[in-house]
């Protein structure tokens, strides 16, 4: 059985007296470490989502920006194709004239030179022919 006397009191008081001590001395400490613990981890959290919030439009920006680049990239890929064309059209241009006017000036070489040969042929072909009766007929005609 239980004695009620004064050692229960005794008990009691060292209790609590031992109570006091370990909550000021081994408690309170903790939890505060385990408060200041949470307020650190918190506040790491809450840089943690503004460097993710950070990075995400870092990468819209970026990716805007690259987008912007292409077509400005693009635009002015199909500007050179325009130039290159109609520079390839003007050098087809200037060499179909000066093609044009070289066959022209070979046309007119070459008429005149057979326009000489037929004046020089209809000019020896009464000597061909005379010649050539005289072979055949085997006297002068």
């Amino acid at each position: 059985m239980i004695n009620l006397d004064i050692s229960l009191l005794v008990e009691i008081i060292s209790v609590l007296v031992l109570m006091f001590i370990l909550n000021s001395m081994l408690f309170k400490p903790i939890r505060r470490m385990l408060e200041e613990r949470k307020s650190k981890m918190d506040s790491i959290q809450g840089e943690s989502e503004r460097f993710e919030r950070n990075a995400a439009q870092l990468i819209d920006s970026f990716n805007k920006r690259l987008a912007e680049a292409r077509k400005a990239g693009q635009a002015e890929k199909e500007r050179f194709k325009i130039d290159a064309r109609k520079a390839e059209k003007e050098l087809l241009d200037a060499s179909s004239k000066e093609a044009d006017a070289l066959k022209q000036r070979l046309v007119a070489d070459m008429s005149a030179q057979i326009d000489g040969a037929r004046k020089e042929l209809a000019a020896k072909s009464e000597v061909f022919a005379a010649d050539i009766a005289q072979k055949l007929l085997g006297r002068a005609v």
